[in-house]
């Protein structure tokens, strides 16, 4: 999320090859922008990073916000750090296809994978148990790491999975939006690019939350349907936390930003 910090302002220069008059004060002309604007700019920031298409209006007053920003920056002042609007990140029908993308991947891997993991964590779980129980300690820690390795091997399963229909939802997102106008060839292939990165961690965590709940379902003594819908459900949320993480730390931002510099 965009990430504001105090508002300290830096005064203007006098213009190039001109002084104040002398013998007169002159009070400096401080740069600023309204903390109602700077909110709004947030907000939108916020909406646009679930799919929100801001009109011309909207994006004219955003680039206005901005580059008032910029400039208090550029004069020592206020820092403006703009990491999920569409200046960096997917915005419009690019964002729509990464939610999409995320959305049916995660959903897919908890179709495919929940029980399984689901299934590993409990066996897990029980030789662990057994193992304390009876003080063999190395047999428990044993139980404990082959657990974690068929986890492993899962979840990278269902990375690649969800990398490969990541990429084929935002490639078709972004060649939409590109023929419309709304970006350039370059930010598509570095969106692209990012979505199947981040489709394969989405992926990896979809499998684990679907295992989670799995399990909690048929310990709470349901079984079939309502098992499946957890899977899915919670494979789905899993898909899309991850996710939220991951462009959140900035690195969907960086990843982008590397690949389009290379493609100038």
């Amino acid at each position: 999320m965009t990430t504001l910090s105090a508002l300290p302002t830096t005064p203007s220069l006098p213009a190039l090859g001109k002084s104040p008059t002398a013998g007169t004060i002159t009070a400096p002309v401080m740069a600023s922008v309204s903390r109602e604007e700077i909110e709004w700019a947030k907000k939108l920031d916020k909406k646009m990073e679930y799919g929100y298409v801001p009109d011309t209006a909207e994006q004219d007053r955003y680039n206005k916000v901005v580059g008032q920003l910029t400039g208090i920056k550029d004069g020592g002042g206020y820092v403006y750090q703009d990491t999920t609007s569409f200046s960096n990140n997917p915005r419009g029908f690019s964002a729509i296809g990464s939610l999409v993308g995320r959305t049916l991947s995660g959903g897919y891997v908890g179709y495919r994978y929940g029980g399984e993991v689901a299934t590993i964590t409990h066996t897990t779980y029980q030789n662990v148990k057994s193992g304390f129980i009876n003080g063999q300690f190395g047999q428990a820690f044993k139980g404990l790491a082959g657990g974690l390795k068929q986890v492993g091997v899962i979840s990278i399963k269902a990375g690649g999975i969800s990398s490969a229909i990541n990429a084929g939802t935002s490639l078709f997102a972004n060649t939409f939006e590109t023929i419309s106008g709304r970006q350039t060839a370059k930010e598509a292939v570095g969106n692209v690019a990012s979505d199947t990165v981040g489709g394969f961690l989405s992926g990896m965590g979809a499998s684990v939350f679907s295992g989670m709940a799995s399990l909690g379902v048929t310990l709470a003594g349901a079984g079939g349907l309502p098992i499946t819908i957890a899977a899915v459900a919670g494979g789905a949320v899993g898909s899309l936390l991850l996710d939220k993480a991951y462009k959140a730390s900035g690195l969907f931002t960086l990843l982008k930003s590397k690949i389009t510099k290379t493609l100038e």
